[in-house]
């Protein structure tokens, strides 16, 4: 009878340890199911904050001007949302009268100018979107010295042609001045932003970007 209680209870222990590491590996994957749309969110901004710093830094070596441009209704293989960094060779992307320019350039199928270069194409991953279409919300305003720049959509610098696009154009200086169609750069902005959003995650990463200074900057507005 003693053996018989003491095998009981020894396998008792161990239907005790079991349910208490399938209560743990439960919690554990339900804390890691939560933390992976956060993680995707956080290594996508970071990866497009890289890319158009590293499209200022191209434009400072250069001498050329080298456009961000952005692309959030295109739907690729994997996701929504395309962005191409093209160095502008022929100071031409923005004018009409060229093939390609701004206006007919197709994401697509990438093209460039004789003298122009495509320095990188970069696709929003499947589990990220440019969004929400708020940016970071109606009522937002940044801090000082931000504060003037324009975060309540997705893109605040893209237009709305038949495939929506935008561009942050850096010049020799470092500068940066924003289109959303051939012609003129916008007028009258200090900056312009570009939000990043995951499902399940509460709130976005907003890049932005100063007109006077070029400075890149990623703002985390909660998640």
């Amino acid at each position: 009878m003693s053996r018989r209680s003491q095998r009981a209870f020894t396998l008792l222990e161990v239907a005790i340890v079991i349910a208490i590491a399938l209560v743990l590996a439960t919690l554990g994957y339900s804390s890691l199911s939560r933390l992976r749309p956060r993680a995707h969110l956080s290594d996508a901004a970071s990866e497009l904050t890289a890319l158009v710093h590293g499209a200022r830094q191209q434009a400072l070596a250069t001498g050329h001007n080298v456009a961000v441009l952005v692309f959030p209704d295109y739907v690729g293989p994997n996701g929504t949302g395309r962005v191409i960094i093209y160095e502008d060779g022929d100071f031409n992307l923005f004018n009409a009268a060229a093939n390609p320019n701004f206006a007919n350039y197709n994401p697509a199928v990438p093209a460039h100018g004789p003298n122009s270069t495509l320095i990188a194409t970069w696709d929003v991953p499947s589990s990220v979107t440019i969004g929400p279409l708020t940016g970071a919300g109606a009522a937002a305003v940044l801090p000082a010295p931000y504060a003037t720049i324009p975060v309540n959509a997705d893109c605040s610098f893209c237009g709305a042609l038949a495939l929506r696009r935008g561009a942050v154009v850096f010049d020799a200086h470092g500068y940066a001045s924003f289109y959303s169609n051939v012609g003129l750069a916008l007028p009258n902005l200090t900056g312009g932003s570009l939000s990043l959003a995951a499902p399940d995650v509460n709130g976005q990463r907003t890049l932005l970007v100063t007109a006077a200074t070029g400075s890149v900057t990623l703002w985390n507005q909660g998640g």
